[in-house]
């Protein structure tokens, strides 16, 4: 009896200790209204418009909004690298435009009963690291306004793998604008000017200074916005409202073009790779040697504004034959006291973390760190971080007003007698 007793009680904590292990791990699982990834082996995230039937790299350059009105389909792509064979599933949930979530309820913004399966999934070929693609279209909705698309396994809403942003506009009010110079004679030469204007004419609007929520993104990124924008001056009798400033609201700091470097291919060198090196186990991509940017003058090269595609330079089969490498980045400068060097773009999340930090390494007096990325062509930047979390893109960068940068211009309104924020105006500009 004392034996039974005995195992009963050491059964009961192994599953006290299960228990708790398992909350802890769902507590670190709780749901971020973010672009975040929960897992390390859940790779390469892309989520983008499908323009056509056969799928281009460059369509997963386009950023994921989509109009309410025209039949556009938003498709979700990700790598799991885990070894043993993991099933998937998919939420979506409306958000208000802070991104905290809506009141709604499924039915009111979803056709279809809220949990999806991802059934279309291939095994890598050819590749030194083997890897599963999964993709899936996101389901129509039925309201304009923010989303959040989330990605759990094994059927448990708790263990959540990934989740990303998309949203879905309803051009209800005009928007025009463009990019120009600062007034502010200080900071002509490294910021840029977004002025823009609103027509709602034929769109109710109680009180247009205070109901309209404004954010004007740069290059899609959600870690530099302008918010809190007030109309300069309001036609009451036209139902238009010009956003122009003279204190520096609507102004950002132009940056500089993104570095870039090809990694398609492992059998050659293409652009801004050094050398490649074709070890057992992964192959190794060193891009060429870099020194900061502050200082220079300013050179207009193409980029991608900081996003990246995915591509096999051999066979243009990406998803399923583009190899996962260690790409080597080499900074020659100085070493940067009290201050933290990052390599920051969308393959990151425009996170930083300890995954793109880079190490000074006195023996070569540079910058360096290692970064495991499917093969493709990146755009990047080196950016700082002192002790008081302040970051710096321009310390190595620059920054120039002449950057070729891209703007959204996003309008929300939350109409009497509804409960959530609609996307009533988006437009996208450039500046020339």
């Amino acid at each position: 009896m004392k034996i039974l007793t005995s195992i009963f009680l050491l059964l009961m904590s192994f599953t006290f200790f299960a228990q708790r292990k398992k909350a802890v791990q769902y507590e670190s699982k709780k749901i971020i209204y973010d672009n975040h990834t929960y897992e390390p082996y859940i790779r390469t995230v892309q989520l983008y418009p499908s323009l056509s039937a056969t799928k281009t790299p460059q369509e997963t350059l386009n950023p994921p909004v989509i109009n309410l009105q025209e039949n556009q389909i938003l498709k979700l792509e990700f790598d799991c690298l885990a070894p043993e064979f993991q099933s998937f599933r998919v939420k979506v949930f409306h958000c208000n435009a802070d991104w905290t979530p809506s009141v709604l309820n499924d039915i009111e913004y979803l056709t279809e009963f809220n949990d999806f399966p991802i059934n279309d999934y291939r095994n890598s070929f050819a590749t030194k690291i083997p890897y599963t693609h999964f993709a899936v279209e996101i389901p129509k909705t039925k309201l304009a306004g923010n989303y959040l698309v989330m990605v759990y396994k094994n059927r448990s809403e708790d263990d959540i793998v990934l989740t990303r942003r998309f949203m879905v506009f309803q051009n209800r009010v005009g928007v025009a604008g463009n990019v120009t110079f600062p007034n502010n004679v200080q900071k002509r030469r490294t910021h840029q000017q977004v002025n823009f204007s609103i027509n709602y004419s034929g769109y109710e609007i109680i009180d247009p200074k205070q109901d309209l929520k404004i954010i004007i993104r740069q290059n899609f990124r959600d870690n530099k916005t302008l918010t809190n924008l007030k109309p300069f001056m309001i036609d009451s009798y036209n139902r238009k409202m010009d956003y122009q400033f003279f204190e520096g609201e609507n102004q950002l700091e132009g940056s500089n073009e993104f570095r870039m470097f090809d990694g398609r291919s492992t059998q050659q060198k293409l652009v801004n790779i050094a050398r490649i090196v074709q070890a057992e186990k992964e192959s190794i991509i060193e891009v060429r040697p870099e020194k900061p940017q502050n200082g220079l003058a300013y050179v207009a090269t193409n980029d991608f504004n900081g996003m990246y595609v995915i591509d096999n330079y051999e066979t243009n089969h990406g998803d399923t034959e583009s190899d996962y490498v260690r790409v080597s980045f080499l900074l020659k400068t100085d070493s940067l006291e009290n201050k933290k060097v990052f390599i920051n773009g969308a393959f990151n999340d425009w996170n930083l973390n300890e995954v793109n930090q880079m190490h000074y390494v006195p023996e070569s007096g540079a910058y360096e760190a290692f970064i495991q990325l499917k093969q493709g062509v990146y755009n990047y930047l080196y950016i700082t971080k002192d002790n008081e979390g302040n970051i710096s893109e321009a310390e190595l960068e620059g920054t120039h007003s002449q950057t070729e940068n891209v703007y959204e211009i996003l309008i929300y309104h939350r109409s009497i007698g509804t409960r959530a924020d609609a996307l009533v105006g988006y437009t996208l500009i450039k500046n020339q």
